[in-house]
């Protein structure tokens, strides 16, 4: 019986730990940081333009601690983070980039106002679509508690 329970803990306890299908943590980065920009049409509608370059309208930015950016990349694979309604504003102006030695690996941008996110890869697993603004990935409205966590970091880094 000790060995039948011991297989069945084997074989449960990814399931049991697993974030989700499409999970952001197993995505590879060195370094995450956050920046403020101007976004909206006729400025930058990704924090990353079509070339690879940082947003012109960047106004700030800082490198998250590795407490932040684990938690951040957390918040972006759990499913709960995005279920809510979105409105059509899309005048982003917080973006996040993700590195590794140095490269951009994944860009997301967020507009408060419409409470919409779009990424450079799909982050939640219920949505595919390319958003019609950038060619980025739509994945919808952040929950509450996803858009207060963002709320905390723009507090704690004193955007």
């Amino acid at each position: 019986m000790k060995i039948f329970a011991f297989v069945a803990l084997i074989f449960l306890l990814p399931s049991a730990c697993k974030i989700s299908d499409n999970s952001t943590l197993q995505l590879k980065y060195d370094k995450v940081m956050m920046y403020e920009f101007a976004g909206g049409i006729g400025s930058d509608m990704s924090i990353v333009d079509a070339r690879g370059h940082i947003a012109k309208s960047m106004t700030k930015q800082v490198v998250l601690d590795k407490e932040s950016a684990l938690s951040l990349t957390r918040k972006l694979g759990e499913k709960e983070s995005f279920a809510d309604t979105t409105a059509s504003c899309f005048e982003p102006g917080l973006g996040f980039i993700y590195y590794l030695k140095g490269k951009k690996v994944a860009h997301i941008n967020v507009c408060l106002s419409c409470n919409v996110v779009t990424s450079s890869f799909p982050v939640n697993p219920k949505k595919h679509d390319k958003f019609w603004a950038n060619n980025d990935y739509d994945d919808g409205g952040p929950t509450q508690s996803f858009r207060a966590f963002l709320q905390g970091l723009l507090k704690k880094y004193d955007f």
